[in-house]
Order: structure tokens, then sequence, then C-alpha cells
């Protein structure tokens, strides 16, 4: 079973295609969102999440950058 829906980090706004997958019983390792580097959850009950990223976040909203 997959179902795909619109999911926004939590912490900068990128929007992503998420798709939900059943889940084995193998532990999930930790997701982090491309743009900014925020936790994004890797299972809902009994399925393994995945993310397709679709949108970087606008500047204004993304995290800061941090300085060389």
């Amino acid at each position: 079973m997959q179902r795909s829906v619109m999911f926004l980090c939590p912490t900068c706004g990128a929007k992503y295609r998420m798709t939900r997958m059943e889940a084995l019983d193998e532990p999930t390792r930790p997701i982090a969102c491309i743009a900014c580097d925020g936790a994004l959850p890797g299972r809902e009950g009994e399925f393994f999440l995945k993310y397709f990223l679709i949108e970087r976040p606008k500047r204004a909203h993304a995290a800061p950058l941090q300085a060389s």
C-alpha cells in the first residue's frame, strides 16, 4: 500500500511529496531535510516514510547560512 501526500518541513517550509510504504521489521535511521538538515519523521505506525523534495524554501524562510 502506498499513499502520497504533500508535506512541509516544520523547520524551513521546504515542500516534499511524502510516500508511505509498508514497513518491515527493520529499524529506521533518522531522516533530515535536504534544505535545512532539520529532522523529518521516518516512520508512521506500520509505515516507513519516504520524502521527495518538490520545492526548496524561499531564502527568507531557509535556515541561516553559517559563516566560513
